[in-house]
């Protein structure tokens, strides 16, 4: 962060002279004294706050990704949930400090002693964008929407309510079938009543025009060009928020949204990285904010163990990748890949080498940095049977030669960076790595619209997730086989690998239902553990939650949870 300026102020005091006296006169006579009046004031004039907000004007965020929905129920990027918590909220949500707090509701919720009965008080008077009063109703309908068959979101939690009752319209009161120990990360997002029919959840209008309770709304969405949000006339805070708009702009890339916010012809920038740190000391006018290693995040390599000619397997045995399916194959990739060397050479040494699904938080679990070794990766790939037949410098087997395709997101050149120097990397050992990127949009769509994620049609990804504030949920998604996007499930889960493991399955589920912190971190730890002994994901180096800004926008932070920059919105204003 840029060292503060120190401001000096010197006070100079002048000297008063007295003109000379009169000479003396004859005494006269003592005559009573009258009262004494009082000075006559001059009118005060208003002091003038330097720092006191000014209403109105626009803030444009540029964002080299445009949301795919802007519905929590079917978001499957992380830009998705950034751009839609301007419009919607919680009862509950994450700070800036990473801690949980009331928003919708009036505090935190209280818990029965047997850990099964949870009750939330929403603050009264509260209105969505379109007017409806925020009630109790529009709690169980979200917890509906979450579960229902066209929901992409998360089930962990909710899947184990029993039942939600509403004494009144402000009270809410959650059974559960079986304590649920990460309880305070449960509705983080309210889904009212009107946003419509379950059975066309996929095709709502509030998919991409949402009815929320926070500070913006939808004004327009030019697709490809950008998203205009207006204030919410039913906000609760009287005279916020203060900006007239904000316009969410669609780059064509970062290193175009650097330029522009640069020139000021964005206030925002959404996304850095910390091989941008050079550059943002050097422009004039410029900082940036982030949340620093608060998210767990890391930027990893996800392997599939399938065959991507096959279409969603439920179990990888039955149709096993025929190059990485193999663990000695996975374990001769990572010690193929000298890490430090990317963070040193790309990040500017800002960042820790990566070494486990839960780096930092209430549940960290450090584990030791994997080993860098061309020779030990050589010797295990020999050992699995991949060897240069014909001397061409790529490894073949049976016929097949050791090529593999990377994939992550077009427009990030860390991104392909990072890809041409692990393709050198891997090179040494004799495997082919080709590059072939797409448009965020294609690698983070969802079942429906043919993912290639969710239907497994890939044989590296590379891209950024990290378990937030609680790892629960993160965990459950991405490594248990019960998230294993299938046909069967409707393309549920973010368990990309196909990864199956009983143990791992357990401990998750022990943790879930166990309100004992020590016993989760425990339990946590063990899959820590496991996943850095199977290889389904390969963590290359702790991620930064990083935005750059105009320096005349005041108030701006940056959350480790989904609000991202997003927090506290309603209280930006610009600085003349």
């Amino acid at each position: 962060m840029k060292s503060l300026k120190v401001l000096l102020f010197v006070m100079l005091a002048a000297a008063m002279i007295l003109a000379a006296c009169q000479p003396s006169q004859p005494a006269k006579p003592a005559e009573p004294s009258a009262p004494e009046q009082p000075a006559a004031e001059a009118p005060a004039e208003p002091a003038v706050d330097a720092n006191a907000p000014v209403k109105g004007g626009t803030v444009i965020v540029g964002t080299p990704q445009e949301p795919g929905t802007l519905s929590p129920l079917l978001a499957s990027g992380t830009i998705d949930d950034v751009i839609s918590s301007f419009i919607v909220e919680g009862l509950v949500g994450i700070d800036a400090k990473g801690d949980y707090v009331p928003v919708l509701a009036e505090s935190l919720p209280t818990i029965s002693e047997d850990g099964l009965t949870l009750t939330y008080k929403i603050k009264p008077g509260l209105k969505f964008s379109n007017g409806d009063p925020v009630t109790c109703a529009d709690v169980q309908f979200t917890k509906e929407a979450i579960l229902s068959d066209l929901s992409g979101a998360s089930t962990s939690g909710y899947s184990d309510i029993d039942s939600i009752e509403c004494p009144d319209d402000l009270t809410v009161v959650v059974t559960l079938a079986d304590v649920y120990a990460p309880y305070l990360r449960l509705f983080q997002y309210i889904v009212p009543r009107s946003a419509g029919d379950l059975a066309t959840l996929d095709t709502w209008e509030y998919n991409r025009a949402p009815i929320g309770t926070g500070p913006w709304m939808v004004k327009e969405w030019v697709a490809g060009d950008h998203i205009t949000l207006v204030p919410n006339p039913n906000y609760r805070e009287e005279g916020k928020p203060y900006l007239d708009s904000v316009i969410v702009k669609i780059l064509p890339s970062r290193e175009v949204g650097m330029q522009l916010l640069g020139t000021g012809e964005i206030t925002v920038l959404w996304d850095l990285t910390e091989a941008d740190f050079p550059t943002i000391e050097s422009m004039e006018g410029v900082d940036w904010a982030g949340a620093y290693y608060g998210s767990g995040e890391n930027e990893l390599l996800v392997f599939n163990f399938a065959d991507p000619a096959v279409d969603a397997p439920a179990d990888p045995a039955e149709a096993p990748h025929p190059i990485l399916y193999d663990l000695r194959v996975r374990q001769a990739i990572q010690y193929a890949i000298d890490k430090q060397k990317i963070v040193d050479a790309l990040l500017y040494g800002n960042v820790k080498v990566g070494s486990t699904v839960l780096p930092t938080g209430p549940f960290a679990c450090p584990q030791a940095k994997s080993e860098y070794s061309v020779e030990k990766a050589k010797a295990l790939l020999d050992e699995a049977g991949w060897t240069d037949s014909d001397g061409d410098g790529i490894r073949d087997k049976d016929g097949v030669k050791m090529s593999l395709k990377i994939t992550s997101t077009t427009g990030n050149q860390l991104r392909e960076q990072t890809e041409q120097v692990l393709a050198q990397m891997l090179k040494e050992v004799g495997i082919e790595l080709v590059i072939d990127n797409v448009p965020s949009d294609v690698l983070f769509a969802g079942w429906d619209s043919n993912g290639l994620r969710k239907h497994g049609r890939f044989d590296i990804l590379l891209y950024t997730t990290g378990p937030g504030t609680d790892p629960d949920s993160h965990l459950f998604s991405n490594y248990h086989s019960a998230r294993i996007p299938t046909a069967e499930n409707n393309g549920s889960g973010n368990n990309f690998s196909r990864y199956i493991n009983e143990d791992v399955d357990k401990w998750i589920d022990d943790a879930a239902f166990n309100p004992n912190m020590d016993a989760r971190r425990e339990a946590y730890c063990k899959v820590a553990a496991q996943i850095n002994k199977d290889l389904p994901r390969v963590f290359l180096y702790e991620r930064l939650v990083i935005s750059g800004y105009r320096t005349n926008l005041q108030n701006f932070q940056v959350s480790p949870g989904f609000a991202d920059f997003t927090i506290d919105s309603q209280n930006w204003w610009l600085k003349p």
